[in-house]
């Protein structure tokens, strides 16, 4: 009984994983409100009966795989910031190309759903509010917790790490935005000017022990 509860448990998963990859890709491609649940059922080949036994709604789909790639970009950024020393600061700074060219690879390969999860449901559905401004907290906060760590340190001080958290946050997100929708400058623009950005306002913070760090007069 053990072993058959196994195999019909592995099975479901395997089903699930196919559901979720084809919505994936159609999300992707197409967007979430221009994408229907019938569009997901034909990729897959099953009845729109076998989709809702695996997932609630479209919006329930969606938000699994859209939580799911944001908290891998979460990750990923978080192991960039990482430095070899503990003060290792020179090192730290020079990660922030690397740290932006993650994050707009990530908004390059799921445009769609960056702009989905970023415009929210503000408004409309108070737990797309909730989980949207959940998610974007958690990077403001990974932040805060990076640059607490150089204000324990000596290198910075004279700032909320909470508040300037979210301050790179909302400015990175602005920007990605507006690269993706307007279309007024290249990627390679957005990253130069937030790097430049983001350096400006780190060195306004320096203190005498960072800047002897950094080699600065």
């Amino acid at each position: 009984m053990a072993v058959k509860n196994n195999r019909r448990k592995i099975s479901k998963d395997k089903t699930r994983e196919k559901i979720a990859r084809a919505a994936k890709e159609l999300f992707s491609k197409k967007g979430y409100h221009n994408t229907s649940v019938l569009d997901i059922v034909q990729a897959v080949g099953m009845s729109a009966g076998s989709v809702y036994v695996h997932f609630k709604s479209k919006k329930d789909l969606f938000e699994e795989i859209a939580t799911g790639n944001v908290e891998e970009l979460r990750i990923m950024l978080k192991k960039k910031r990482q430095t070899s020393r503990s003060d290792g600061i020179l090192e730290r700074l020079e990660k922030v190309r690397e740290t932006y060219n993650t994050f707009f690879d990530y908004v390059d390969e799921h445009a769609n759903q960056f702009l989905t999860k970023i415009r929210g449901g503000f408004g409309v559905d108070e737990q797309i509010d909730e989980d949207t401004w959940r998610l974007f907290s958690s990077f403001a906060n990974d932040l805060a917790e990076d640059f607490s760590k150089w204000k324990r340190k000596g290198i910075i001080s004279g700032f909320n790490p909470v508040l300037l958290g979210h301050v790179v946050v909302g400015m990175s997100n602005q920007v990605a935005h507006c690269y993706l929708v307007e279309k007024k400058f290249t990627r390679e623009e957005a990253i130069e000017a937030l790097i430049t950005i983001n350096k400006a306002i780190f060195f306004s913070y320096l203190t005498r022990k960072g800047k002897e760090k950094l080699g600065i007069e």
